[in-house]
């Protein structure tokens, strides 16, 4: 407040002893001063504004999500689920559920988020279903064929198939996979290594198949134990 009312003085021209010191009092020019060093909301709001922090395109990059086959690929494993669920008796449960997003297309919204000063790789891999985790951090949207196979599928079918919750997500973890696969040898059939021609698209068809029938399988001995 003193530095305002100094700098707002009026100076006096004749003061040769200082008796005035800074200059005579202006109220008005020292109330103008303090309004111009605030910041109001309305300030505020203009500045994100004017720097495009409120448009949802500085937050969210829409063309790093490929938006339809992630929806064929989250449809595919709930058709697939509900096919076999005519031929083995389950319930729909949330481990299973969750098994089948994460399958198959993950979060992949959270692909296109952006977090000021934050690396993207988090979001990358949060946004990444079970066989896109392999490029994930890099951000290829090549397939690694090591995350892009049943290999992955028979490892949780092996630990959790005896466990009464877990195994409905190792489940729907595989069928999740089988329907990714499937859509991506449709779709884009780039694996690393195996190029993006008939090879990869081969492989991806044969471990999608592969998929499928370890869920078959697994769906027997679940509903055998339950019955």
């Amino acid at each position: 407040i003193a530095e305002i009312l100094k700098q707002s003085a009026r100076p006096v021209a004749e003061d040769p002893l200082n008796h005035f010191g800074a200059g005579h009092l202006d109220a008005a020019a020292a109330v103008q001063m303090a309004q111009d060093g605030q910041i109001t909301f309305r300030d505020f709001f203009r500045w994100l504004n004017k720097n495009g922090y409120l448009n949802l395109r500085f937050w969210f990059d829409g063309g790093a999500v490929a938006l339809l086959p992630k929806v064929l690929m989250v449809l595919g494993s709930y058709l697939l689920a509900w096919f076999l669920r005519n031929y083995f008796l389950f319930r729909w449960s949330w481990p299973l559920a969750t098994g089948l997003v994460a399958g198959s297309s993950g979060l992949f919204f959270l692909k296109g988020l952006y977090i000021f000063d934050l690396p993207q790789w988090p979001m990358r891999v949060m946004g990444s279903s079970i066989p896109e985790l392999g490029t994930a951090v890099g951000g290829s949207s090549a397939l690694n064929p090591l995350f892009a196979s049943v290999l992955i599928p028979l490892v949780l079918v092996a630990l959790f198939l005896g466990l009464p919750k877990w195994k409905w997500f190792a489940i729907g973890t595989t069928l999740g996979v089988a329907a990714c696969l499937t859509v991506s040898a449709a779709i884009d059939p780039s694996v690393l290594w195996l190029g993006e021609g008939a090879l990869s698209r081969g492989f991806l068809l044969a471990n999608a198949l592969l998929c499928y029938g370890l869920a078959r399988l697994s769906l027997r001995s679940a509903t055998e134990a339950n019955s």
